[in-house]
C-alpha cells in the first residue's frame, strides 16, 4: 500500500451560525485547507464529501457535496457523498486514505460540513431523532425529541451504567466537562468559551437526571477539511498510521462495541497499542460517552474511569491529554465535521503548533469518533491513528 499523509487541514469556528449557509461554512474550510497545501482546486483528484442533517434542517438533499463545491473552482472529478451520522467526517476520512492507500490517487480532500441550528429548535432536535432505528426506537421521557435531542436520555442511561458497573460518580462526570472547558478556553475555534468548574457543571440545569446542560456537547454548526495525499513534501510529516471503520455487532450478538473493534484493528494495523498513544481525540457527545471511550479505545482500565476523571489524568498537562480541542462539549459538535476537525487537532498536536493547548513531544495520536444508535449501542465508529514522521 501506498503511504497516504495529511497533509493540509483547516476547520471553521463551530457555534450556532444561523446567518451562514453550508456553501459559506464549506467554502471556509476548505480554501484555507487547500492554502494550507499550496494547491488549487484543479490538484485534487477527488472530494469526499460528509453532511448529516441538511436534508432534514433545509431540505438540501441528493447532491450535497456537488452544491458546495460548485462554486468553488472544482471541475469534473468524482465527488462522494458520505452520511453516517456523527461518524461522517471520520467515514469521509477513512475513504479519503483508502483511495490515496490504494494508489487510485494522490491528492484528495475529506471535506465535513454541519448546518444543524435552526429558528425553530424542534426541527433540529427531531432531526437528530433521524440518527436512530426510528422504527425501533430506544425508550425515551417526555419532551425528548422537542425541547431536547432524544439521544441525552441515551447519554443518561449510560452514565447510570457506569455509576452502577464502573464506580462513577456524577464528581467525576463533571470534572471531565471542567476538563473540556478548560481546553475549549485555550482553542480560538471552539464554540464554547466558558469559564467553569465541576461545581458550576453539577450546578447547571439537569436536562435528564444525572445529565446537566454542561455535560453534553452544544448543537454547532461548522465544517472542516483534509487534504490527504501520497506527496506530503519536506519536513515534518503527518502520515495515517491506520483507518478503520467498524459497525456495531449484529443483533443477538455480544461482541466488541464500534469503537472498540475500530480502535483494536488501528493498533494492529499501525503496528502500536494503546499504551503507545501520546494524545486522543474520542468521542465525547456527553461526559459518559468519553469515559466510555477510554476504556473502549483500551486507553483506560476498566473500573479506573472515576480515578482518571478526579486525578484529571486526561488535561491538560496530565499523562494522557484526551480531547485538547475541548473536544466535542467544548470544541462543539458539528456533526459530520466533528471527525475531522479531530484530525485538525491532532495534526496540530503532532506538528507542534497547538499554542497553549500543545501535547509535549507527541508522536502518536489517535482519533475516535462514533455515530448513530442502534438498540442503545453506537452504531458505526472510526478509528484513525496519526504518526509524526520526519
Amino acid at each position: 500500500m501506498t503511504d497516504a499523509f495529511v497533509t493540509a487541514t483547516a476547520m471553521t469556528r463551530f457555534g450556532k451560525h444561523l446567518d451562514r449557509s453550508m456553501k459559506d461554512l464549506g467554502a471556509e474550510a476548505v480554501e484555507q485547507a487547500l492554502a494550507d497545501a499550496g494547491l488549487e482546486p484543479g490538484d485534487v483528484q477527488a472530494v469526499y464529501f460528509a453532511n448529516s442533517l441538511a436534508g432534514l434542517i433545509t431540505g438540501q438533499e441528493c447532491i450535497r457535496g456537488e452544491v458546495v463545491l460548485y462554486p468553488l473552482g472544482f471541475g469534473t472529478i468524482p465527488i462522494h457523498n458520505v452520511e453516517n451520522a456523527c461518524a461522517s467526517g471520520g467515514n469521509a476520512l477513512h475513504l479519503a486514505h483508502m483511495a490515496v492507500a490504494s494508489g487510485m490517487y494522490d491528492t484528495v480532500l475529506a471535506v465535513g460540513v454541519e448546518k444543524a441550528n435552526h429558528e425553530d429548535r424542534a426541527r433540529t432536535f427531531a432531526a437528530y431523532k433521524a440518527g436512530t432505528d426510528v422504527e425501533d426506537m430506544f425508550e425515551v421521557g417526555e419532551g425528548a425529541g422537542t425541547d431536547r435531542t432524544p439521544l441525552v436520555d441515551r447519554q443518561a442511561r449510560l452514565a447510570q451504567a457506569l455509576f452502577d458497573n464502573a464506580g462513577m460518580t456524577r464528581r467525576g462526570l463533571a470534572e471531565i466537562a471542567a476538563k473540556a472547558y478548560e481546553y475549549g478556553r485555550l482553542n480560538p475555534l471552539a464554540h464554547r468559551h466558558i469559564d467553569v468548574d465541576a461545581d458550576g457543571v453539577l450546578g447547571a440545569r439537569t436536562v435528564v437526571d444525572p445529565i446537566t446542560s454542561l455535560m453534553s456537547s452544544p448543537v454547532s454548526d461548522g465544517a472542516a477539511a483534509a487534504v490527504v495525499s501520497s506527496k506530503p513534501g519536506s519536513g515534518p510529516r503527518v502520515k495515517i498510521g491506520a483507518s478503520v471503520l467498524a459497525s456495531r455487532p449484529p443483533k443477538g450478538v455480544d461482541g466488541p462495541s464500534a469503537a472498540h473493534a475500530a480502535t483494536s484493528r488501528a493498533y494492529e494495523i499501525a503496528g502500536i497499542g494503546p499504551d503507545d498513544i501520546d494524545v486522543a481525540e474520542v468521542h465525547d457527545a456527553s461526559v459518559a460517552y468519553e469515559a466510555m471511550a477510554w476504556t473502549e479505545t483500551g486507553l483506560c482500565a476498566p473500573g479506573d474511569e472515576e480515578r482518571w476523571a478526579i486525578e484529571r489524568h486526561t488535561a491538560l498537562g496530565g499523562p494522557l491529554p484526551i480531547n485538547p480541542s475541548g473536544g466535542l462539549i467544548a470544541r462543539g459538535h458539528a456533526l459530520a465535521a466533528s471527525g475531522i476537525a479531530q484530525v485538525h487537532e491532532l495534526r496540530s498536536q503532532l506538528l507542534g503548533t497547538a499554542g497553549e493547548r500543545q501535547t509535549p513531544d507527541a508522536r502518536i495520536a489517535l482519533a475516535q469518533v462514533g455515530g448513530g444508535v442502534i438498540d442503545w449501542h453506537t452504531a458505526v465508529s472510526t478509528a484513525h491513528v496519526l504518526e509524526r514522521v520526519s
